[in-house]
């Protein structure tokens, strides 16, 4: 009677632990939090770890999101800077007044390092990789050069429907194609 309970109750357990197992989607670099701000494809893994951006691209923005927050100066473009998951780090760099040379050298290599994005406030958003190729073949994305989108997608298409995301970037890439939300080009 006794080993029959333990039984039961291991046959429970295993049970719990399976289901649990299935539901849980596996994290790939595919559908793991990305965050897009013009540019959506092709990405760069290496992003999510470190910020190639160009420093001087960099302390633009800073200098804008200062000019903004602490001068009260409005700026071209209102930046934040922001994690992949999209959450708003800005206050964290911020500081009573305008930063020295090697303070503003620090944040950049802050930024840099933990892979943290410096973005338009009203323009980026939270997107994975799938969802990306997803809407690239449904006609939603479009090129600089609108004339390549079918020739993209024509090559590709077997390697979408096999969910080969890796390789359509890596062509994108190898073709210095870039690709970009059509909603964030409109006026």
């Amino acid at each position: 009677m006794k080993n029959k309970k333990y039984a039961t109750l291991l046959v429970i357990m295993l049970s719990i632990m399976v289901i649990s197992g299935c539901k849980k989607e596996e994290q790939t670099l595919y559908n793991r939090n990305i965050v897009v701000d013009g540019i959506v494809l092709p990405f760069y893994e290496s992003s999510l770890t470190y910020n190639a951006e160009d420093e001087g691209q960099m302390r633009s923005k800073l200098s804008s999101i200062w000019n903004d927050t602490i001068a009260n100066l409005p700026g071209t473009e209102e930046y934040i800077i922001v994690n992949h998951n999209g959450e708003d780090l800005t206050q964290e760099f911020l500081a009573e007044k305008s930063p020295s040379h090697q303070e503003m050298q620090d944040m950049i290599k802050k930024v840099k390092e933990n892979g943290y994005l410096i973005v338009r406030k009203n323009y980026y958003r939270v997107t994975t990789i799938e969802k990306e190729m997803k809407a690239l073949f449904a006609g939603e994305r479009i090129a600089i050069r609108p004339e390549i989108m079918d020739k993209v997608i024509k090559d590709n298409r077997e390697a979408y429907e096999n969910k080969d995301y890796e390789s359509i970037n890596l062509y994108l890439r190898k073709n210095d194609i870039k690709i970009y939300d059509k909603l964030k080009l409109q006026p």
